[in-house]
């Protein structure tokens, strides 16, 4: 009898499952994020945590949850800022609550030099 490992198939990225957000004060609601991998996911949480909002994976993961909620941002009545992309972020829990973060740090830059976050 031969002792022969199966090999396993490489996951390749196109299959991935995607990305469900679960919220926490909406009972059993699931949003699954279309065009967004789990790996890309993890990337937008790590650019989140050092601050790296002008990152252009930042703006698809904004999208692709805005599209989810029926949104368009391009049809919003004001343009989409810096300070929207920081107040998405927290909102959805990339950056932990109570703790200082790059995020605050753009936004302190922004009041000191006089910019409105855009």
């Amino acid at each position: 009898m031969s002792r022969r490992k199966g090999r396993r198939k490489a996951r390749r990225p196109e299959h991935d499952a995607g990305v469900f957000l679960k919220f926490d004060n909406a009972g059993e609601a699931r949003v699954r994020l279309e065009g967004i991998t789990r790996h890309e996911y993890v990337r937008v949480k790590e650019l989140a945590h050092a601050g790296d909002i002008g990152d252009p994976l930042v703006m698809k993961f904004i999208r692709a949850f805005a599209r989810q909620v029926g949104q368009d941002l391009d049809a919003l009545p004001d343009p989409w800022s810096d300070r929207n992309t920081i107040e998405c972020l927290r909102w959805l829990g990339f950056v932990p609550e109570g703790e200082w973060t790059a995020l605050d740090d753009i936004e302190l830059a922004a009041l000191a030099g006089g910019s409105d976050g855009r």
